[in-house]
């Protein structure tokens, strides 16, 4: 079957690991001429590789913008070098976006705080205690080992 020219069928199962540069250099060789001369399979060739390389454009530009982020929070909190420092306040007084990004990120960053502490602060260490001790007094963990012995009872 991948003996001599190829098929349709066959460029239709080799043309990812073409796409991904995966193939020998016989094989690649081979796929390139029928791609060549079959409009058919040169037409689904270019829509597959043009949505890989959208989809490989929207994970880079997906990583950077990720990577903006985890500098501007750094930069939030202070734990970036001077230098570093000083090119982000340069940016921020060039890009509209950066500074509302900035503004985004602290605001966000206030909310946890203030989530964080209040969730702290109403903390009542002595609830759990008084759940214990009632689970105990009503003897909640014997009746569980009870119910379920009962239930192995039943397949044995």
């Amino acid at each position: 079957m991948l003996k001599g020219n190829l098929t349709c069928e066959d460029i239709s199962r080799l043309i990812l690991p073409y796409i991904d540069d995966k193939l020998g250099q016989g094989k690649r060789n081979r796929v390139a001429m029928h791609l060549r001369n079959c409009p058919f399979c040169m037409e689904k060739y270019r829509i597959i590789k043009s949505l890989f390389d959208t989809i490989k454009q929207k994970n880079i530009q997906r990583a950077k913008k990720f990577q903006q982020y985890r500098l501007l929070s750094a930069y939030c909190d202070n734990e970036v070098s001077k230098s570093t420092r000083e090119n982000i306040e340069a940016s921020l007084a060039l890009s509209c976006d950066l500074v509302h990004r900035t503004l985004k990120i602290n605001a966000l960053k206030k909310i946890l705080n203030y989530t964080f502490e209040r969730k702290f602060s109403d903390f009542n260490p002595g609830l759990e205690k008084k759940v214990m001790e009632r689970l105990k007094n009503e003897s909640f963990i014997n009746r569980i080992k009870n119910g379920l012995n009962s239930c192995l009872g039943i397949f044995r």
